[in-house]
């Protein structure tokens, strides 16, 4: 035996996330015994306990020993660590390999009994890698088998989502949708407020005001009406991938609970859907709302987005607060018009330092950054969101609610993108925007409206607008 590995202060950690695995032996009490014993024959110093005891080994986060065994290791307090099985520490690769780097760095080495593994040395530090990966790869690949077992179940029929949908509960053991009256009465009067032309949103905001919580007793929002309003289920039947990127897979079949909306009902609410957004959407240049990217509500820090109408041919632009179509803010719309007369007040007696250089600012590329880094993170966060649902963590219609919210995310940060990518392939003239901000006022009505949105884009960081009663004031306005 190496003598360097001899006395050391070792750290016990143990970690069981359910029932089965105790049943398998991996009970705490299990691990703890078989860890002892493999301490005491090593001759080392037996530190601690470490027990996360009914947590998940997917991440690393929200588990308090785990976190405690960190801090110790980077205070030196601990020379070894010692699990019964590699996936006791994590599932992740990634985790795993951090988490050897960092106890390497402060000198600390890791122990497996049932791998035989040992970091104390370059080849137990390979072979715990390898395993970390092939663990990775068969949590994929379970993940892979539950969606087809999902997809199978389905396909005969069953409803494969435990936590149930509004209108219906689960029967666990079962898999059987029961009708659960009071909802279902909600279910009905939402297709019939609907009918009776109310916006999903207004739909949505009623049910808030009367304190109705929605499946898992939260709020409603336009996209969680959406969900009742567009879910066969109410029809007797189930579907599988309807609303994933997996149009290819998506089906509707017959199941044998009983429907809450007829046919008839379903369709005419789904021709009423078709035709208003054929109705409100609309395209029109990016840089007619050039407002749209800089203002900031002032009452709850939320961005400003733009909607557009049309009269007798004439366009008409107006801004909302993103959080008040959803009662967070009490902020109300407000016409481009009148943003833009503010913003022409407010710059008339504004006077800026021009005895410094203006050049091509960065400002742009760290916009376009930010914004790849922010449809990154929504990327990561529908893939857990997706992990999530596949393991029955969150039921459809919450699945579906995010997934919307982050495709909606999606379309706006793309579409800034864009307007940002038209800017750069924009010659500039950049003296002649030095003598735009020196005489602010006379210049900026100068310039036709792509100017304005170039000059917005570039030179203006951020509008705080205060709306009140249909008036808005701009509270700062502040420049690059």
């Amino acid at each position: 035996m190496n003598d360097e590995r001899v006395n050391i202060k070792t750290a016990v950690y143990l970690r069981v996330s359910t029932e089965d695995q105790a049943k398998e032996g991996f009970s705490i009490a299990a691990q703890k015994e078989k860890l002892t014993k493999y301490v005491e024959v090593n001759d080392w110093v037996l530190y601690d306990y470490f027990i996360d005891d009914g947590i998940s080994g997917k991440n690393i986060k929200d588990r308090p020993e785990l976190t405690r065994l960190i801090e110790l290791v980077k205070k030196k307090e601990i020379n070894n660590i010692l699990v019964y099985k590699l996936d006791r520490l994590t599932r992740s690769v990634k985790d795993l390999i951090n988490l050897i780097e960092l106890f390497d760095q402060y000198d600390c080495s890791f122990s497996s009994v049932t791998e035989k593994l040992d970091t104390s040395n370059a080849v137990g530090r390979m072979f715990i890698k390898i395993i970390g990966i092939f663990a990775e790869f068969e949590r994929e690949n379970l993940a892979e088998r539950v969606s087809f077992g999902y997809e199978e179940k389905t396909r005969q029929g069953n409803y494969t989502n435990t936590n149930g949908v509004y209108g219906y509960d689960y029967i666990a053991g079962k898999g059987d949708l029961v009708i659960n009256e009071e909802e279902a009465e909600l279910v009905r009067l939402t297709y019939q407020n609907y009918l009776s032309g109310k916006a999903m949103i207004s739909i949505a905001k009623d049910y808030n005001l009367r304190h109705v919580p929605t499946k898992r007793g939260g709020d409603w929002s336009q996209s969680t009406i959406q969900s009742i309003l567009t879910n066969e289920t109410y029809l007797g039947k189930v579907r599988y991938g309807v609303n994933k990127n997996i149009k290819n897979k998506a089906f509707i079949v017959e199941s044998d609970h009983e429907p809450i909306i007829d046919e008839y009902t379903f369709k005419k609410v789904q021709n009423m859907i078709k035709k208003r957004k054929h109705f409100n959407i609309k395209k029109f240049p990016s840089e007619n709302a050039y407002f749209s990217m800089v203002l900031k509500c002032s009452k709850c820090g939320a961005r400003f987005h733009p909607k557009q109408q049309t009269h007798n041919g004439k366009l008409y632009i107006t801004y909302y607060c993103n959080n008040k179509q959803t009662d967070k803010c009490e902020c109300g719309g407000i016409s481009h018009t009148k943003v833009l007369n503010v913003f022409e007040d407010y710059i008339k007696d504004l006077i800026l330092d021009c005895s410094i250089d203006i050049a091509p600012s960065n400002k742009q590329n760290k916009k376009s950054d930010k914004l790849n880094k922010e449809l990154l993170t929504l990327e990561t966060n529908r893939k857990r969101i997706q992990k999530l649902f596949i393991n029955k963590e969150i039921d459809t219609s919450d699945y579906k609610e995010l997934l919307q919210d982050i495709n909606t995310q999606k379309e706006q940060i793309i579409s800034s993108i864009n307007a940002l990518n038209k800017e750069q392939e924009t010659i500039i003239d950049y003296s002649h925007f030095k003598d735009i901000l020196c005489n602010v006022k006379l210049n900026w009505e100068q310039l036709d409206t792509e100017q304005r949105s170039s000059f917005i884009t570039q030179f203006i960081d951020v509008i705080e607008l205060d709306v009140n009663n249909g008036n808005p004031t701009i509270k700062e306005l502040t420049f690059c």
